[in-house]
């Protein structure tokens, strides 16, 4: 009788968890999630008003998710970390890991599933509203990408937090109150968000935004180097030619510590005396290593350090009796690139220039005192062919949007853009 008993609370749990895998549920997570990851995938047509359609999706899904129930809530969830962030996994194939990528992608999808499982067992609408308003500041390891003021981008709409929560509270009365109300509301806050063109700042000079296709695999190959060298410096001289000002090379555009490299310098400063090179490529000081952007101008050179590193790509955010372990295994024991010590801006001829590089191009700390100009170079060849390259633009799109900020990225694995606000 006692074994029956202490038996008894196990069962229940068990009745409980299979519960949460009934086909019905899981399809319908897998549904929402799709509705509210559709207008990523549709970026990759490159359709003008494209993303209307998207928004559309994602209004829908939005309203199914808050009147669906904690089961439905886990495997949207699940299924939200699949189709925005699968790609991350990819970068396991650079540290001979691909074999790991289904593991990897699993664990991404089960933390957004518990994230949106926490949420749902509070079973209130206006907190599961909250949250979906504020979950870029529900950022696992610093990642702050999940962000739905993101569906709104490219659309007729304003990208802002405001129309986001215009959105929840038309879709909180048409599920409290009257679906009609609700509509009439909705139609409302829509009109309240459109979205007007203004006008805004470019650099006044010309400039090259320079995209390159290099395989992650060639980049750091020492058989490649030469090569990629020799590109770097034809593409400066072609940029010569057509008489710009300045020209972007991508992050990581020379695969060597430059300021060790004093052939390379000599030769770029040279150059600088007719343009102005902006480039990525690695840094050392006090045994410490940089992912560095490098301006030369003039025949000056300026190195310019990255402030917010890639979680688990540059630094991993965990305590050492954890870390060691981990960068023992999957990175060779390589130690964390360094952080600046703040954002960092430079200037050609007389027009201040935000310095960013790539991952940290999507942070607010980057867009302290909202910069007239940002300059970013990223290099999108770790996560291709993906959809990153999409979501990354979404995010620098609201973040110019929300900052009045004009970014120029250059990127190599990706099309280089000029992003206005």
């Amino acid at each position: 009788m006692k074994l029956a008993l202490n038996f008894l609370p196990c069962e229940s749990f068990k009745k409980k968890l299979v519960a949460y895998f009934t086909l019905k549920f899981i399809i319908k997570g897998f549904m929402i999630s799709i509705l509210l990851s559709l207008f990523i995938f549709l970026d990759l047509l490159n359709l003008k008003y494209i993303a209307n359609l998207g928004l559309l999706s994602a209004i829908i899904g939005l309203y199914i998710l808050l009147k669906s129930d904690r089961k439905i809530w886990f495997w949207s969830g699940f299924f939200i970390g699949l189709f925005w962030f699968y790609w991350i996994s990819f970068s396991l194939i650079y540290y001979n890991f691909g074999y790991l990528i289904p593991i990897e992608i699993l664990g991404i999808c089960l933390i957004y599933g518990f994230i949106f499982l926490a949420v749902s067992w509070l079973e209130s609408i206006y907190i599961k509203a909250i949250f979906l308003l504020f979950a870029s500041y529900v950022a696992p390891f610093g990642f702050d990408w999940l962000n739905f003021e993101l569906i709104f981008v490219d659309t007729l709409f304003k990208p802002t937090i405001y129309t986001l929560a215009l959105v929840l509270i038309s879709i909180i009365i048409s599920i409290k109150f009257s679906r009609y109300l609700g509509l009439g509301a909705m139609v409302l806050s829509l009109i309240i968000s459109y979205k007007f063109t203004d006008n805004f700042e470019s650099l006044p000079f010309n400039i090259s935004l320079i995209t390159t296709e290099l395989n992650q695999n060639q980049i750091w190959d020492r058989n490649t180097k030469n090569d990629i060298i020799k590109s770097n410096l034809n593409i400066i001289d072609q940029a010569i030619l057509g008489g710009s000002r300045a020209v972007v090379l991508p992050e990581s555009a020379f695969p060597l510590f430059l300021d060790r490299s004093q052939i390379l310098l000599s030769e770029l400063k040279q150059k600088s005396h007719q343009i102005a090179i902006i480039t990525g490529a690695l840094g050392a000081s006090d045994n410490k290593l940089h992912n560095s952007t490098y301006i030369f101008d003039k025949g000056e050179v300026k190195r310019l350090d990255k402030l917010i590193l890639v979680p688990f790509g540059e630094e991993i955010p965990l305590p050492n009796f954890i870390k060691n372990p981990i960068s023992n295994i999957f990175f060779d024991s390589a130690v964390d690139y360094s952080k600046a010590n703040g954002v960092s801006d430079y200037e050609i001829d007389g027009v201040k220039i935000r310095n960013a590089i790539c991952y940290e191009a999507t942070k607010d700390e980057l867009f302290k005192d909202n910069p007239k100009f940002m300059i970013a170079i990223s290099n999108n060849a770790w996560f291709s062919p993906s959809t990153q390259p999409n979501l990354q633009s979404k995010i620098l799109k609201l973040k110019a949007f929300k900052h009045k900020t004009t970014i120029y990225h250059s990127i190599n694995g990706s099309p280089s853009q000029m992003i206005t606000p």
